[in-house]
């Protein structure tokens, strides 16, 4: 009985081993909150060109004012804006809707992202609501792009919007007022 203390007494003051119990422990935290700024910094880069190519094609539309853009035209002006996205025809989906300055009534809160059937590339939702605008009337466009996320189990501070195949959602908006034709 007594041998049997003597050596509990031994590995309880022992220090061998110390380093891998405190490496066991705070290693994984490490690799959290790297693995979680790295996808904040991509996340970053692609609101910006989102919101980048979503400017560029408003300017566009705005400017011109005897055409008369289609939805794929507007999609494929903020593709190739937005250069960083996989497969960006098929993952954005834009809202265009006039609205009256003067009696503003907000967008819907629940954004409509293309949909497209578990593991399947094609979207099997219609556009929503895409309408030009008429001569000095305020137009609102909103884009909801789906991405892969770099890190999907990366969620220390990350909200995020996803679909039922794990797509990430961004979304931006911007406003403009058709110029007169």
């Amino acid at each position: 009985m007594k041998q049997l203390l003597n050596k509990l007494l031994r590995f309880r003051s022992a220090e061998r081993g110390n380093v891998t119990v405190e490496f066991a422990l705070v290693f994984p935290v490490f690799i959290l909150i790297l693995t979680s700024s790295i996808e904040m910094g991509v996340i970053t880069i692609r609101q910006t060109l989102l919101e980048r190519g979503l400017d560029i094609a408003m300017r566009e539309v705005r400017i011109g004012t005897g055409a008369q853009y289609s939805h794929n035209d507007i999609r494929d002006m903020i593709c190739d804006g937005a250069v960083i996205f996989d497969d960006c025809q098929a993952n954005l989906r834009l809202e265009m809707i006039p609205n009256d300055p003067r009696s503003y009534t907000q967008l819907p809160a629940l954004v409509d992202c293309a949909e497209q059937a578990a593991g399947s590339d094609s979207v099997i939702n219609p556009v929503r609501q895409f309408e030009m605008g008429s001569s000095n009337e305020l137009v609102i466009v909103r884009a909801c792009m789906l991405y892969d996320p770099v890190f999907p189990t990366s969620q220390l501070a990350l909200e995020r919007t996803t679909d039922h195949n794990g797509k990430s959602a961004l979304v931006a908006v911007s406003a403009f007022t058709q110029e007169p034709r």
